[in-house]
């Protein structure tokens, strides 16, 4: 090997060879780095989203149940809906317009996470991996993780989508 290397390093042509090896090699790890350090960002900034987003809908869910009648929780769909836009607004540094929340400035999204659906679930309903055994309420958003502008094109996004099952939950205390 080190034989190989001297005669190629002796030769005009092998200096320029080993010279384009290094510097590819130079530029292959730098763009591995960077590659590398993007997918980490927007694998962060998708796992907090999914754990606000969860959170969300476990209070509008609970919000749903104030009066700890289970089956009652279905009948305040609209309630729910609201208190879940509103906590995930105020979590995520956005502004909710139709049906889209709007990074606000701060906000760590390229772009508007879009709000898929927010549907009551009744026992016996499918949900992800199984079907439902209590009222609950099903959200579904896509999230945009990492963007760049393109020119000619406009701004382009990976997005992760999202849903969530927040079942409602109720509590009786013992007198």
């Amino acid at each position: 090997m080190m034989r190989c290397m001297r005669c190629l390093a002796r030769k005009e042509d092998g200096f320029i060879t080993i010279f384009l090896l290094v510097i590819t090699l130079i530029v292959m790890l730098s763009l591995i780095t960077m590659v590398v350090g993007v997918a980490l960002g927007a694998y962060k900034l998708a796992w907090a989203t999914y754990m606000w987003f969860g959170e969300a809908a476990n209070f509008s869910a609970a919000n749903a149940n104030m009066m700890g009648t289970m089956d009652n929780a279905p009948v305040r769909f609209q309630e729910a809906e609201t208190k879940f836009i509103l906590a995930f607004t105020q979590m995520t540094n956005t502004t909710f317009t139709g049906n889209q929340f709007a990074p606000g400035p701060g906000s760590p999204y390229p772009g508007p996470i879009t709000l898929d659906s927010f549907t009551a679930v009744n026992p016996g309903d499918p949900i992800p991996y199984g079907t439902a055994r209590q009222p609950g309420f099903m959200a579904a958003i896509t999230v945009p993780v990492w963007g760049k502008s393109l020119p000619f094109i406009g701004p382009q996004y990976v997005t992760v989508p999202m849903r969530y099952f927040a079942p409602v939950k109720s509590t009786q205390l013992m007198r």
